[in-house]
């Protein structure tokens, strides 16, 4: 087998471009390449905020640019390209049927990752937009909706074709975030009015938050929940407690999610029911909340050892753990009360960090984890430092996301209670900054282990069997050549 190995050499990885699930994996490998610039940027800043004159004289990298530069990274690139990726990998396995058009996946993913990281380089030559989540510059807002139409034929003719009837839950979240996303991001980024992308007055805020939070509710939370739905029962070989639950998590997203980003607005002068719409379906969002994580943890009841042995497994449930937290903070955020104290400081970027960085990149993980080593029919190339990343990631997030705890309560109590100036505050909170800064640096290592990981099990591919506790077969279960979700098993 080595032997085997020698002959075809280094460069016959890119072998991966030109076989079954191509485009499946040519958006993971974007999304684990351009994570390392993401991070990188997001280094940086965390120690900005401790030693402000850090790389100071540098235009491209003062913070007001790679600020844009780090969110549009880690969200366009590596948790939008991660879940797609995901997508055309399970589809297919869910509807009984091959990809469409593996070619036209291919190239949709080297568009969308040309488009993406011209946009976030071109950030830091400060050609931006300038709003919140919609900095990229025009032509590349309308590279991004041509690349989601192309996933939406492709995908869609997929499905249509299929010989499954039955659509798994996973299949309803992922059609929803095909679906929404597009128009969303057309909203958000007001694309009929270039080149400036934008509106006037207090007008272009309630746009800008109706898609800053929406791109988390109906674009994140749908595409990268359908992590969960497929890999906790495949992994667990258990099938889903409840599809029941599974309705009532799917349609509240959608009845609860639309209007809460007006709880980001409690405190500027626009329409009072905007507010007031805001928090009840802020309050609402419970429902949808509770009916997962119910769903989820009854699913992994008897099976908590397997997270032991399972890397993907492991990934998937504390992703759905950091969505629980995320969404419970969120309803609690969106209160006047405590809107009153947290609002303008860092813990609602504690909030932000906790969804895009804990739920999201988890989920990312986990996906990449479980369809890599079986779309190359190898093992993963290193468990242990899959292991190992998994601890470094999760400690390093604690510390990190408890900086910002201290920072953002900190912040609230002295303006809100103590009634201090703004600058008077920062000496105070800059202990909790270093604590920040520290375990953003044991984060960014978790994340650079993982790219080391993945990218070798590409490259090197040891050709051992893959262990039974990751993606062992499903016993049959309503008829044969049913997995646990109704569908089509891998």
């Amino acid at each position: 087998m080595k032997a085997i190995q020698r002959e075809r050499g280094w460069f016959d990885w890119l072998a991966v471009f030109r076989r079954d699930d191509a485009a499946s994996i040519s958006w993971f490998l974007w999304a684990t390449v351009l994570i390392v610039l993401g991070v990188t940027e997001g280094l940086i800043m965390v120690f900005q905020f401790v030693f402000p004159d850090f790389l100071n004289g540098i235009p491209w990298l003062v913070f007001g640019r790679i600020r844009q530069s780090h969110t549009n990274t880690v969200m366009f690139a590596f948790l939008s390209m991660g879940q797609i990726g995901f997508w055309y990998f399970v589809i297919p396995r869910l509807v009984g049927r091959k990809l469409w058009s593996e070619t036209l996946g291919v190239i949709a993913a080297f568009a969308w990752g040309i488009t993406v990281t011209v946009g976030v380089i071109l950030e830091l030559f400060a050609y931006s937009q300038g709003r919140e989540y919609a900095e990229m510059v025009y032509g590349c807002d309308v590279g991004i909706i041509a690349v989601c139409i192309l996933n939406i034929i492709n995908l869609f003719m997929t499905i249509s074709k299929r010989v499954e009837q039955k659509l798994y839950a996973a299949v309803w979240y992922i059609t929803g975030a095909l679906m929404w996303f597009p128009l969303l991001y057309f909203i958000g980024n007001v694309m009929w009015n270039p080149p400036s992308g934008a509106l006037t007055g207090i007008n272009d805020s309630i746009f800008n938050w109706f898609y800053g939070h929406n791109v988390l509710g109906l674009w994140f939370t749908p595409g990268l929940l359908a992590v969960s739905y497929y890999l906790i029962p495949r992994e667990t070989q258990t099938p889903l407690y409840s599809h029941f639950l599974s309705l009532i998590a799917f349609w509240g997203l959608i009845i609860f999610y639309t209007g809460v980003g007006g709880h980001h607005l409690e405190w500027v002068p626009i329409a009072p029911f905007v507010k007031t719409i805001a928090v009840a379906e802020s309050l609402g969002m419970s429902i949808t909340i509770v009916a997962f994580m119910m769903n989820m943890w009854l699913t992994m009841r008897g099976n908590w050892n397997k997270v032991m042995t399972s890397i993907p497994l492991r990934f998937a449930v504390v992703s759905s753990a950091a969505y629980v937290l995320v969404s419970f903070q969120g309803t609690h955020e969106a209160l006047m009360s405590v809107n009153l104290l947290t609002h303008y400081t860092q813990y609602v970027t504690s909030h932000a960090h906790l969804s895009l960085l804990f739920f999201g990149a988890s989920g990312v993980m986990a996906a990449a984890y479980y369809c890599i080593p079986r779309i190359l029919h190898v093992n993963v190339w290193s468990r242990t430092l899959a292991n190992v990343g998994f601890i470094v990631y999760v400690i390093g997030f604690a510390f990190f996301f408890a900086g910002f705890l201290l920072v953002g309560t900190t912040q609230g109590t002295d303006w809100v209670h103590v009634g201090l100036p703004v600058w008077t505050t920062l000496p105070g909170i800059r202990p909790y900054l270093a604590l920040r800064a520290a375990g953003g640096s044991v984060l960014w290592v978790g994340f650079i282990m993982f790219v080391v990981n993945i990218l070798a099990t590409v490259i090197v591919r040891r050709p051992e069997e893959v262990a039974p506790t990751i993606g062992a077969p499903v016993p049959p279960q309503s008829r044969p050549g049913m997995n646990p979700e109704g569908a089509a098993a891998d």
